[in-house]
């Protein structure tokens, strides 16, 4: 049962606040920022993603228009990434909050309807596209027509290297978006190295980075994507960008009763206070924002080894500025954004008021 939205703390503890979090790179805009919210909101209406005035409204004052501008600042795709990154956020909602009664065949069924819209072979593109229910399997409800439509628009251009890494990457978010709703997953707590490997893989990170390709119209070659040092860059960029959502996340996931998050993972594990927890998040931020800066140069030094022309290899050093601008651009959105501030507060096991069933 829903109890109250509030920006104090849950009652179950007192949340500290958040000490600050070093980023060494400005944080930038994308120049039709302004024009994206109302997009993403219109476009989320249209999809019958959201109905109700209270889903509406939480999904307006959360910004995830805002988000997609300050993490795609180069983009020429603005609204086909922010329309991925609304979609990304709901399904999230939903396979983690919205479910929360659900039998957990219920959520596998929901996945299952997710990935079938994400076909490798494209052979099917050649149809007249029919919004919302392209793609090798029915569409079966909002959340699942809204993907095929995505996909549709967004898997003509890209290359068969590119659809397999992305299909790949979301097939992990959402196995391991579902593990702590598992009963392994409620009755094993993760000692810190095994929720840092789980978190990676369920903050959809991975896809976002994929769709900055989407977002730019340009790929980086199979040959440095597919490579150790390049995955190391990416791994880092996760880990900065996760951790700092962890962070600021404390208080929506205590309101909820979730504990599958890095503060308190950190405090269970070193038998701490919330106040020494958080200072710990924050200080392994700073250290693997450090390790990113050397993945980079890293990388760059190795730029012999690949074997790629100018223009691939510029390709790559932009995708590195722009894991830099997810880096900053996240922190931004999550210094700015209520979503973590405004929260409601549920018994255990409940569902918010703002999820809304029909999406699934």
């Amino acid at each position: 049962m829903s109890t109250s939205t509030t920006s104090d703390t849950t009652g179950a503890f007192d949340i500290p606040s958040i000490p600050p979090i070093w980023c060494p790179f400005e944080a930038r805009m994308h120049p039709d920022a302004d024009g994206v919210a109302d997009h993403l909101v219109e476009w989320a209406r249209r999809s019958l993603l959201i109905r109700t005035p209270s889903a509406a409204e939480r999904f307006h004052r959360a910004g995830f228009g805002r988000f997609s501008a300050a993490v795609y600042p180069r983009a020429t795709q603005l609204h086909l990434v922010a329309e991925w990154q609304g979609h990304n956020w709901l399904a999230d909602d939903q396979l983690d909050e919205g479910l929360t009664l659900a039998d957990p065949k219920d959520r596998e069924r929901v996945a299952d309807q997710l990935l079938s819209q994400l076909p490798e072979d494209l052979s099917w593109l050649h149809l007249p596209v029919r919004r919302g229910t392209a793609g090798a399997s029915h569409a079966a409800s909002p959340l699942t027509a809204a993907l095929s439509d995505l996909w549709h628009r967004t898997a003509r251009p890209m290359s068969r290297a590119w659809r397999r890494r992305f299909v790949g990457h979301y097939r992990d978010f959402l196995a391991f978006t579902l593990l702590p709703h598992s009963a392994r997953g409620r009755l094993t707590p993760p000692t810190l190295a095994a929720f840092v490997e789980r978190r990676r893989q369920n903050s959809g990170c991975e896809m976002s980075f994929d769709l900055s390709a989407v977002a730019t119209q340009t790929e980086v070659p199979a040959v440095v994507a597919d490579s150790e040092p390049y995955r190391t860059v990416r791994r880092c960029a996760n880990d900065v960008i996760s951790w700092t959502n962890d962070i600021f996340s404390v208080r929506k996931e205590m309101a909820r009763g979730d504990e599958d998050h890095l503060v308190a993972v950190l405090r269970r594990v070193h038998d701490t206070t919330w106040d020494e927890a958080l200072a710990r998040a924050v200080d392994m931020v700073k250290h693997r924002t450090g390790d990113f800066v050397i993945a980079c140069d890293d990388l760059r030094d190795m730029r012999r080894l690949y074997g790629v022309d100018d223009f691939g290899w510029r390709a790559v050093t932009e995708s590195l500025t722009d894991l830099e601008g997810w880096i900053s651009g996240s922190l931004e959105w999550h210094r700015w954004s209520p979503r973590y501030r405004l929260v409601e507060t549920t018994e255990t096991g409940s569902v918010p008021s703002y999820i809304e069933p029909h999406v699934v």
